[in-house]
């Protein structure tokens, strides 16, 4: 008897936060609800993230997986433009904005020049944003700054204002419960990407490959109706924060990385949407910036990269639905006020 082909699903990177609303829509059901029996949760990440943008599609294809959620658009853009099968189905992180601050005493990114700046990882979305907006003051983001590689870094943790405070870099992001505390002690913020994306900066995405949406494309669809329902069900923190927070307590115990484990949660929230697509505008933003980076070629188009049909079905199927009107108009209300 032939069997239904399994729709592997992982991540890129090894962050815990990535692969929730997978385990979500797993935990809860919803893949089972949306028809997709014929799955696998596959954590702990493919490879390391600085080698994303160039080994991506052969990682996928060596363990066989199927959807990556947390691509970042820069790893798309450059596969299309090789020719490689990878694609932009749907959006992972949409909202992300930066809030750097700097020791007391400096005031702008120009003085950064033989500083330390704090970042989690080399070759993450933080890091990335701040070696751009380095560049166009006129610094070299290669030789004029040092950078310090560690999870005490991270944007979304307290610690990073506490890093600061120390003394222990001079410049690092922070979260925004962080910002207002800065700056009310006397810091300065030195660059707050909040106002540069009205449209949304979608610097993680959901991929796949043409094969999939071709031979998966029913599987694919009931993927991204869960994982939108999971969406919802993460955007309402307060609500559902004792399951949530325990879900990502399970998840970083079994974490391979040692940093990842003693990390605690992290409310995510604030960088979901509620309909499961990229802002295109965003899209274009980002690439144009990997263009000036020097990362994508200059004939790179958002266009070449995504096929989102897949996830506008999904989401029409679900918004016809009258039993999840109310969790829609929640994650709508949520977004707006976020954003």
């Amino acid at each position: 008897m032939q069997t239904k082909p399994i729709l592997r699903i992982a991540t890129s990177h090894y962050h815990v936060g990535h692969i929730m609303p997978a385990m979500v829509a797993k935990e809860r059901t919803y893949f089972e609800e949306e028809g997709l029996e014929d799955y696998e949760v596959v954590t702990g990440g493919l490879l390391p993230g600085m080698v994303e943008k160039i080994a991506l599609r052969r990682a996928m294809k060596e363990k066989g997986i199927d959807i990556v959620a947390d691509a970042k658009p820069v790893t798309v853009f450059s596969h299309r433009r090789r020719g490689e099968d990878l694609f932009i189905v749907a959006s992972w992180r949409n909202h992300q904005h930066f809030r750097y601050f700097a020791r007391k005493g400096l005031k702008s990114l120009k003085e950064l020049k033989g500083k330390r700046i704090g970042t989690r990882d080399i070759g993450g979305i933080s890091y990335v944003a701040m070696r751009l907006h380095l560049k166009r003051t006129g610094l070299d983001p290669d030789r004029d700054v040092q950078w310090v590689r560690g999870s005490r870094y991270h944007l979304a943790r307290m610690t990073a204002a506490e890093a600061l405070r120390e003394g222990d870099v001079d410049c690092v992001p922070v979260p925004k419960l962080a910002a207002e505390q800065l700056l009310a002690e006397g810091y300065s913020c030195v660059l707050d990407t909040s106002q540069l994306y009205p449209k949304g900066v979608p610097v993680r995405l959901i991929a796949t490959t043409r094969r999939v949406l071709e031979e998966k494309g029913e599987a694919l669809e009931a993927y991204l109706r869960a994982t939108i329902r999971a969406y919802w069900f993460i955007m309402d923190w307060e609500k559902n924060q004792g399951y949530l927070e325990a879900l990502n307590r399970r998840l970083r115990r079994q974490s391979p990385d040692e940093e990842e484990q003693k990390l605690g949660p992290a409310e995510l929230s604030n960088v979901l949407t509620f309909d499961g697509f990229p802002s295109v505008e965003g899209l274009k933003t980002v690439l144009e910036e990997a263009k000036e980076m020097g990362e994508v070629p200059s004939e790179a188009t958002v266009e070449e990269a995504i096929e989102l049909e897949p996830a506008k079905r999904a989401y029409e199927i679900l918004r016809r639905r009258e039993e999840l009107a109310p969790y829609l108009k929640r994650a709508q209300e949520i977004c707006q006020r976020g954003h």
